[in-house]
């Protein structure tokens, strides 16, 4: 992480960890990334670890659970949980509902931006999932 570049062209880059395996799930990765500023990808997903620290300036998440099958690929009150915890996330809070490595260590109470990604088996209801749960984080 040390040789991550903090700039490219004048522009100040960002980066975020998306780790699959469950060796990182431990408190000294969620440790060196908040050293880097370093966001930790939070993959909803059935194999790969989830890790919910907050060790960024940001938040990156990857709904990857939902169903082709749903209109929506989740169903409303998945979404609605979603939406909570995208706002908490972007007021600086942490989700009290997620897994977290490094319990003992919160986040800065700071504003952050949030991104949410919906990456579901056949992509194909992907887009509506996005839709549906930006209705929900502006109202």
């Amino acid at each position: 992480m040390k040789l991550l570049p903090e700039k490219q062209d004048g522009v100040r880059l960002r980066h975020a960890l998306e780790v699959r395996n469950d060796s990182f799930a431990v408190p000294e990765f969620a440790a060196l990334a908040r050293k880097y500023d370093a966001a930790i990808v939070y993959a909803h997903h059935e194999k790969y670890p989830e890790i919910a620290d907050v060790t960024g300036d940001f938040v990156y998440a990857r709904l990857q659970r939902g169903s082709d099958d749903n209109e929506a690929c989740y169903t409303e009150k998945e979404l609605d949980g979603w939406a909570k915890r995208a706002k908490v996330w972007a007021e600086g809070g942490q989700p009290d509902d997620l897994p977290y490595v490094d319990a003992g260590t919160k986040a800065d109470k700071t504003p952050r931006d949030v991104f949410v990604y919906f990456i579901t088996e056949g992509k194909v209801r992907a887009p509506f999932g996005a839709m549906a749960l930006q209705k929900r984080v502006d109202s």
